[in-house]
């Protein structure tokens, strides 16, 4: 698996299950294996992944909004279920920022490293979760293998996705991937570019038309599959 896909398939895994590491006791001490944990936080009940392939260049900073108060790397014996100001790989004491431009229930800065949210209770819809409205560029498909981009969607179908994906119902991941027996099927990679010149990449599963966090609509699966059969047509 590539590095990139390996990252955003951890982070992914990560908010599903809340923990990714093995926990060993014996005679009341504690002891781990080597973890390798994915970059996640949490804040004010958010779960947050890092970013670690976006060009933040069109990105600033806000006000600060807190610090983080407790790392799973700086404690022999973690606690499992993270709590607000919580985070996997980040030093304690971490400050955390405002996104000029987005709300924080959707990304927030940690130092110089930017998190996305991936899981949030109180969301609605998927611009509840991503801040999306207003933001998107373009979206296309990227390669599973490499990350490398095969094709942008054309000015029309752009348009169209960029008014309904937004729009999507909310589903926590979890929920999603009870509803689709592990969310198996096969997978189309995307890659969404906002007008900051930043990107997040999703996932689309095609026997279960969704992405992680969301059922598409007929009209967007029908989209989708138009636009991917462009790129053998060319």
């Amino acid at each position: 698996m590539k590095p990139w896909l390996f990252a955003l398939s951890a982070v992914i895994l990560c908010v599903l299950l809340l923990t990714a590491y093995t926990v060993k006791t014996t005679q009341n001490k504690c002891y781990f294996d080597d973890v390798d944990y994915a970059s996640v936080l949490q804040w004010n009940g958010v779960l947050y992944g890092g970013d670690t392939d976006s060009d933040l260049s069109g990105l600033s900073k806000g006000k600060a909004i807190g610090k983080i108060t407790y790392s799973k790397t700086e404690h022999r014996c973690p606690r499992k279920k993270m709590q607000d100001g919580d985070a996997t790989n980040l030093k304690t004491g971490t400050q955390l920022y405002e996104v000029n431009g987005y709300e924080p229930s959707a990304r927030i800065w940690a130092g110089d490293q930017l998190y996305e949210a991936y899981s949030n209770p109180a969301a609605r819809t998927l611009n509840d979760l991503l801040d999306a409205v207003g933001k998107i560029q373009t979206v296309r498909f990227i390669s599973g293998n490499d990350g490398s981009e095969l094709m942008d969607f054309t000015p029309e179908a752009n348009a169209i996705f960029i008014r309904e994906f937004p729009k999507l119902e909310y589903i926590p991941q979890e929920e999603l991937s009870k509803q689709t027996k592990s969310w198996v099927g096969n997978l189309y990679w995307m890659e969404i570019e906002m007008k900051d010149g930043s990107t997040r990449r999703i996932a689309y599963n095609t026997m279960f038309p969704s992405f992680h966090s969301a059922y598409a609509t007929p009209e967007l699966a029908e989209l989708i599959e138009q636009q991917r059969k462009l790129i053998y047509a060319r």
